[in-house]
């Protein structure tokens, strides 16, 4: 039998193709499944991944919450206090150290009654850490001043009940001047800003525009409450607007007490007799100069009653202002601060009339020695019947000559030196000038 080769050929052929074709799709299979083999082992692993995360997650949550928990044992609120500006209420001060007790007492319940509205979330036992600071002297003489105390009473029994209420209770003396509680409150609040215990201060010094340069770096905070006393200085009332505010009313007065007195003058004249040792000034050098007249200094009462005894300063026989010679730290700083353009009122008395309208800068804290130089420039600087006022910038200048230990005019020439009697800073016009009735002042 004879066999078609090509029609076997042919067959095998289209065998062949089948077979190629069946190896192929076999082949393909493969392929897939070994795609599929890695696609499913990279899930797998990014399984294994993100269960670790959340092991992760989740012991780092543990930690937080143990981290708050710990920290909720520590945290406090700070309530700063400037005793100067804000006063407690009179019948608290009266009522000696009873009255401390209730003072502390009241702070703190009204301190709590603000958390709660402000900070729900605070834990229950957040301790409430209270400093007050204020010149105690000068305190207690306003609250005699304003028929509070007695001329005998002090302040110590009122002071010893409000520390004793509760250990985190402090009123502390922070010493004659402005400036003490003022820097004392500023450094407690740039150390409880930082504390991470610290869940909120309360600032109680509504009163004082020196303390808005303190404030102004942390405007819009959610930390910082404050506490409205007597209204809102200028400044203040600016940036209470950025914080929470509240007032408490049962604590402190809604106004400062008076800083002056008002005295009864039985005589018409009440002489004041100068330092034993006074510094070497014009008055030193004009008791050595021959005189008959008195070398007391004279405060002439007013017409009626009673009047505010207010600061005085010293003036010539033409009724001039004379003061103290002017320091300034070096020339080259003084012209240096002249060219900064800085306000006067602001860096030197705390406030200023024109606030951000000013044409001067304001800005932080001037140095002892910026604040030396810029008096100096404030003095010095001329002003409208300057001679005749009585307040900062106006002054006479007076050079006078020391020749053999006598004071003489000089007008060409010569070693100036300037005589002043007085170096007060003023705020307010003085009405009632002392007299100099020693040795009458040369004329310039």
């Amino acid at each position: 039998m004879m066999f078609d080769i090509a029609d076997v050929k042919k067959r095998y052929d289209d065998i062949r193709v089948v077979e190629d074709s069946k190896d192929k799709i076999i082949m393909d299979l493969f392929s897939c499944i070994e795609d599929l083999t890695g696609e499913l082992q990279n899930e797998r692993d990014e399984v294994d991944k993100h269960k670790r995360l959340i092991a992760s997650y989740k012991e780092d949550i543990r930690d937080l919450k143990n981290m708050r928990r710990d920290q909720a044992k520590l945290s406090f609120v700070s309530v700063l206090v400037d005793g100067d500006g804000m006063n407690f209420h009179g019948n608290l001060v009266k009522n000696g150290k009873h009255g401390g007790l209730d003072a502390a007492r009241l702070l703190i319940q009204a301190v709590q009654e603000h958390i709660q509205k402000v900070d729900p979330e605070a834990p229950p036992n957040t301790s409430c850490k209270i400093r007050v600071f204020a010149n105690v002297e000068g305190l207690t003489e306003a609250y005699r001043n304003n028929n509070i105390l007695s001329a005998g009473e002090t302040l110590t029994s009122f002071i010893q009940g409000f520390n004793q209420e509760n250990a985190l209770c402090d009123f502390v003396d922070a010493g004659k001047g402005k400036e003490c509680a003022d820097v004392k409150l500023r450094a407690l609040f740039e150390q409880d800003i930082i504390d991470v215990h610290c869940r909120r201060i309360i600032f109680c010094a509504s009163a004082d525009n020196s303390h808005a340069r303190v404030l102004s770096a942390h405007r819009g905070s959610k930390r910082i409450s404050l506490v409205k006393g007597p209204p809102f200085a200028q400044e203040m009332e600016e940036l209470a607007a950025g914080f929470e505010t509240d007032s408490f009313e049962n604590v402190f007065l809604s106004s400062k007490l008076k800083t002056t007195r008002r005295v009864s003058f039985g005589a018409t004249n009440i002489a004041i007799t100068p330092p034993r040792t006074p510094i070497p000034n014009y008055a030193s050098a004009a008791k050595a100069t021959p005189s008959t007249q008195s070398s007391s200094l004279v405060v002439s009462a007013p017409a009626h009653g009673a009047s505010k005894l207010r600061p005085s300063v010293c003036v010539n026989s033409r009724g001039q202002r004379v003061d103290h010679p002017l320091q300034y730290s070096s020339k080259e700083n003084v012209e240096a601060l002249k060219r900064k353009k800085l306000c006067n009122r602001f860096h030197l008395l705390g406030s200023c009339l024109y606030g951000n309208n000013c044409t001067h800068k304001h800005g932080p804290s001037l140095s002892a020695t910026e604040i030396t130089d810029l008096t100096y420039i404030a003095r010095i600087r001329q002003q409208s019947n300057g001679s005749k006022r009585r307040v900062l910038m106006a002054h006479e200048y007076a050079r006078y000559q020391f020749k053999q230990g006598k004071i003489a005019d000089v007008s060409q020439g010569g070693q100036y030196m300037t005589v002043y009697l007085e170096d007060i800073l003023f705020k307010e016009h003085i009405q009632a000038p002392k007299q100099w009735h020693g040795a009458p002042f040369p004329t310039i």
